[in-house]
This record gives C-alpha cells, sequence and structure tokens, in this order.
C-alpha cells in the first residue's frame, strides 16, 4: 500500500536497527528522503543508507546522543542541511529499558537515565524540530511508545512503563499547541515484537510466556510497527492527532 509521502524528508531517531531501521526503509519505499539517526550502531546505520539509496531515495546517516542537547542541536543542522531547510516527519523511535529493576532496586540514577533515554529526548527532539515544520507550513510528529506506556508494563519496569505513558501524553499535549499550525503528533505503541529489544531485556520462556497472550498467536515485527508510522506519516492521516494506534495483535483482549 501506497502512502504517498513523496519527497518528503524523515528523521528517524534510533534508525540504525529493529524497529527504527524499518521505519526508515518502509518511509523511504513510500517516497520520502531519510535522515537516519543513529548513537552506536554505525554498521547497522550504514546498510540502512545503502538499502534506502537502493530504492532510489536519498539517505544519510547521523550520529547523535539524543539526550544531550548539543549533539541535537547537531543532528537538526545536519537534518535540515540534507533537506534543503525542510524536515516534514519525525520519528522520534529512540529509547529503551536500560536494564530491568524492581521497585526496591530502583535507583534515582537508573530511573533519571530512563527518562532521560525515553521522554526527555522526545521532548529535546521536538523542541527542535518542530518550529522548523511550522516555519514550512506544517509537518507530522510520531513517537515510538509501548504497550508498557499503557498497561504498566512487567513488574520490573516501573521506570519504563511510565517514561512511555508520558510519550503518549506529550503526543497530546503538543496536539493542543501546534495544531492551528497543521503539525499532527501521534504515537505507535508496540506490543511484543520479535527483535533485539527482548533478545537482551526478556528472557526466552518469559517471551514465549508473553506471546502465547497475543490473540494473533504470534509476535510482532519491526515492519508491523513501521507500517502503522507510514500510515501516520501520510495524508491519509492528516485528520488524525494526538492518538496511539497500538500494534500488537490484540494483547489487550488476550489477558
Amino acid at each position: 500500500m501506497s502512502f504517498r509521502i513523496e519527497g518528503k524528508v524523515a528523521l528517524v531517531t534510533g534508525g540504525g536497527r529493529d524497529i527504527g531501521r524499518a521505519c526508515c526503509l518502509e518511509l523511504a519505499a513510500n517516497g520520502a528522503d531519510v535522515v537516519v539517526n543513529y548513537h552506536s550502531s554505525s554498521e547497522s546505520a550504514l546498510e540502512t543508507v545503502a538499502d534506502i539509496e537502493a530504492l532510489g531515495r536519498r539517505a544519510v546517516a547521523v550520529r547523535a546522543d539524543v539526550t544531550k542537547p548539543d549533539d541535537i542541536l547537531a543532528l537538526k543542522e545536519a537534518a535540515v542541511d540534507f533537506g534543503a531547510g525542510r524536515v516534514d516527519i519525525l520519528v522520534n523511535n529512540a529509547g529503551g529499558i536500560i536494564r530491568r529493576a524492581l521497585l526496591a532496586d530502583l535507583d534515582p540514577e537508573l530511573l533519571a537515565e530512563t527518562l532521560r533515554l525515553n521522554f526527555t529526548s522526545v521532548v529535546l527532539m521536538c523542541q527542535a524540530i518542530v518550529p522548523v515544520m511550522t516555519e514550512h507550513g506544517g509537518g507530522k510528529v510520531i513517537n515510538i511508545s509501548s504497550i508498557a506506556g499503557h498497561n504498566g508494563g512487567a513488574p520490573t519496569t516501573p521506570h519504563y512503563g511510565p517514561a512511555k505513558a508520558a510519550v503518549s501524553n506529550f503526543a497530546r499535549t503538543l496536539t493542543k499547541e501546534f495544531g492551528g499550525s497543521n503539525i499532527q503528533v501521534n504515537s505507535v505503541a508496540p506490543g511484543i515484537i520479535d527483535n533485539r529489544f527482548h533478545e537482551e531485556h526478556t528472557p526466552p520462556e518469559m517471551f514465549e510466556k508473553l506471546v502465547s497472550g497475543v490473540p494473533l498467536a504470534r509476535a510482532g515485527t519491526n515492519e508491523d510497527v513501521a507500517g502503522a508510522v507510514a500510515f501516520l506519516a501520510s495524508p491519509n492521516a492528516d485528520y488524525i492527532s494526538g492518538d496511539v494506534i497500538h500494534v500488537n495483535g490484540g494483547l489487550y483482549f488476550g489477558q
């Protein structure tokens, strides 16, 4: 399915791997040129750029830590230069658990780091890029939230779930401020996705148990999430803002 975003300029944070990489490729397949932000996965980011160029679109990889204001400023400048002054689509994908912890083991440093990575980075990126969109007549902001932001996640994620809930709520706040500027802000909340996130943070037996509760009887893929992102980035979603698309295979109804 084509979502008609030919010639748009997209910036995807954490675009070198997993959901971020899939978003980069899906946006490019639908006609966008893409700034692939990465922090440490340089090899994968460069592979993503090559794959985008093979689709006939332009791409550039830009290293930046999106928890650091100076890095974000440099990323903004690189994106604006790449887009000849424009950034039409911002996908705030960078994030992660860092490590699991029960409440008693949740130290202030882990809590602060988790909030910086998953929520503060989204705020800072929007502060940098939304003004660029307003100058050029509008744009699309898509934040990657999580099912954990809706159901609280596991007992070992008292830091991660609330951070992702803040991401979804932030989209609603920005909708009220920037709706009149033709900027739509939405979130996509993945469920159980079979990628390195769970390989790194979820024991295999726990992952199998989670998947067993999915009514569609499988884990999701990075591409499942990217399809929802491409829809929200397109004119098909011009009257959708402040919303959350849940990509979880009906998991809410299976537990």
